[in-house]
């Protein structure tokens, strides 16, 4: 197995979802296989391990949302990262040397046919509609702050079975990091970790893998749509460089990095 995972909360409570034209504008989700772990390996992370991400307010996922459907909210096809999560800069930016060990990621559970919908559009060649997820540690480059390289990423993880629980995921092979380096979350297809309802846009913002032409499609047709999300990809090739030219406002991907220092 790739890595293991303990899942820390139970049912997951309804939340009122955005624009549904707010899922085009998410991050994506990458792909592996999810295997359960102890409730002591989840305690063992937590106890040893400094978090990435942690604020004193975290909202829920927005979707599924059964009174406006069309309203549901997700990621896909792209790698992200928060510069603003409840007024924290820069949360996912290294402070100290040390050794990714395990993330984690709150998942709603959307209804079917959103759930459908989701994997209609972000679906990708290995784990077709599935939705899923990858650490990425990123470097920004020193005279263009835009570029970005990917020095070393995770395990694809496929979420399917995640959906509706918060989960960490343990790292059979921690990743180094380096102070000044951003963890970041990629999709390879599409996840339900994204928040938005009430969020303020001063507050939270986050920058995704795209250039600044391709932050949206160019209107709400849904064949227009759908190669819009087709040509977006996540950044998964080790050493390259990509540059991150869309900043959203007023959104938050729920994702968290557990590093040790050393």
């Amino acid at each position: 197995m790739t890595g293991t995972s303990q899942s820390t909360t139970g049912r997951r409570r309804r939340a009122r979802p955005l624009v549904a034209f707010a899922i085009l504008c998410a991050a994506l989700i990458a792909t592996a296989a999810v295997s359960s772990a102890g409730a002591q390996n989840a305690k063992v992370v937590a106890k040893n391990a400094k978090v990435l991400g942690k604020t004193k307010r975290t909202p829920p996922p927005s979707c599924p949302n059964r009174k406006h459907p069309n309203r549901c909210q997700g990621v896909g096809r792209v790698t992200g990262f928060p510069l603003l999560a409840d007024g924290v800069k820069r949360p996912f930016r290294v402070q100290r040397n040390g050794k990714l060990v395990a993330w984690s990621i709150d998942l709603s559970r959307p209804t079917k046919n959103q759930r459908n919908f989701f994997g209609s559009i972000f679906k990708g060649k290995k784990f077709g509609k599935a939705p899923s997820a990858r650490m990425a540690v990123l470097e920004q480059d020193k005279r263009h702050r835009r570029k970005y390289k990917l020095l070393r990423q995770g395990p694809t993880v496929n979420l399917a079975g995640a959906l509706g629980h918060k989960e960490i995921f343990t790292l059979d092979k921690p990743l180094r990091i380096r102070k000044g380096q951003t963890v970041a979350l990629s999709y390879p297809s599409w996840a339900s970790n994204f928040a938005h309802n009430h969020l303020s846009a001063h507050d939270n913002q986050w920058r995704a893998s795209r250039s600044k032409q391709k932050c949206a499609p160019p209107n709400s047709n849904p064949d227009v749509v759908k190669r819009w999300a087709r040509n977006s990809k996540s950044q998964q090739k080790v050493g390259s460089t990509r540059t991150y030219g869309c900043d959203y406002a007023g959104g938050r991907l729920l994702y968290w990095a557990y590093y040790v220092p050393g």
